[in-house]
């Protein structure tokens, strides 16, 4: 029983706070390295190209921390950008509100997710191989449910609790703040 105890406090690794702490910001600032350079930098807007390995590794570290389809993404950022407040837009502030932008953007993600023809029209140039054919897409949602067997075996409760941060973490900070109130308050298209 102390065992199992022991095991549900601190998992494989028996981290302290300070260990949690540390592993919680590389995790997250990883997430937010795949979501702004490779997601948005790379395949959004194709300003910088990567390293086929590195490429594969932001797109497997977004599969596993967001769920997030590399084409998907592009294709609803790009239309973002061709449509940008106007009633096309997948997420403008102007249209559906700061409320439902900040709060609900991943509800508008989805959403957006479902206009194929969007999609296929704005995700051209997008990653289309075997393991985004067989994995990635077909089955986004186990990337975080994976990540959630992880983080329970390596730190037990705690790392439930980091993995419901890491979860919330791209929805608040990428959808709420920067497209939310970002455009909201301050964007200006020149």
């Amino acid at each position: 029983m102390q065992a199992f105890l022991e095991f549900l406090g601190g998992g494989l690794v028996q981290f302290g706070w300070v260990g949690l702490l540390v592993y919680f910001l590389i995790a997250t600032q990883l997430t937010i390295f795949s979501v702004t350079l490779y997601l948005h930098r790379s395949q959004a807007h194709r300003g910088v190209d990567f390293h086929p390995v590195l490429a594969h590794f932001f797109r497997f570290w977004t599969w596993l921390t967001t769920s997030m389809i590399t084409k998907e993404w592009a294709a609803i950022h790009r239309k973002h950008h061709a449509k940008c407040e106007t009633e096309e837009d997948p997420h403008s502030p102007m249209h559906k509100g700061i409320k439902m932008v900040f709060w609900r953007g991943v509800e508008l993600y989805r959403e957006a997710r479902t206009d194929r023809e969007s999609i296929e029209k704005y995700g051209k140039g997008c990653p289309d191989d075997f393991i985004e054919r067989k994995l990635y897409t077909p089955h986004a949602t186990m990337g975080p449910t994976l990540l959630l067997f992880i983080s329970f075996a390596l730190f037990g409760l705690p790392g439930v609790a980091m993995w419901a941060l890491q979860m919330a973490w791209i929805p608040f900070w990428a959808a709420g703040v920067v497209n939310g109130l970002g455009h909201w308050w301050g964007y200006r298209n020149f």
